[in-house]
């Protein structure tokens, strides 16, 4: 299956947008885009991943049980540290949709709600999205294309 997540606001603080898998339709949230002056994918836990196309693969860890990893070497996002190839100064690893609900709570990563907050930066009902997008996903890999809304601008 492919997906797309649409960014919307490339704001300061955060990065805003929606997830879409079939029929199901998700809040995100993610760090601000800050570039990385050795190479692609930006800066390791400080930004979101660029724009692109990205296999999205189930992982599971102590940390993070069933969520999904996102890769793609072209734009420097690879699945573990040691998919980086030797002596590369830069790349992203580990970047997963997980649960989460503010900004606060993604080191890179993108957390899933299943709304925006009227009043707030946040996504709301992080677990019953993410629970939502595993009955959808399985334990199957799919591609994920990530791009803004045209027109976005970063805001004040």
């Amino acid at each position: 299956m492919i997906g797309e997540l649409t960014r919307f606001a490339y704001l300061r603080s955060c990065t805003l947008g929606m997830l879409r898998f079939g029929e199901l339709e998700l809040a995100t949230i993610e760090r601000p885009w800050i570039p990385n002056p050795a190479g692609p994918g930006g800066r390791p836990r400080e930004s979101c991943i660029p724009d692109g196309m990205y296999t999205v693969r189930p992982h599971a860890s102590q940390r993070f049980p069933n969520t999904y990893a996102l890769i793609n070497h072209a734009l420097g996002v690879y699945y573990q540290p040691g998919d980086v190839p030797p002596g590369q100064p830069w790349g992203r690893t580990a970047i997963l949709i997980h649960v989460g609900n503010s900004v606060q709570d993604v080191i890179g990563c993108i957390a899933v709600g299943m709304h925006h907050a009227a009043e707030q930066l946040m996504v709301v009902d992080s677990r019953i999205a993410m629970d939502r997008l595993r009955n959808v996903l399985g334990r199957d890999t799919h591609q994920l294309i990530i791009r803004p809304v045209a027109g976005t601008q970063e805001k004040a």
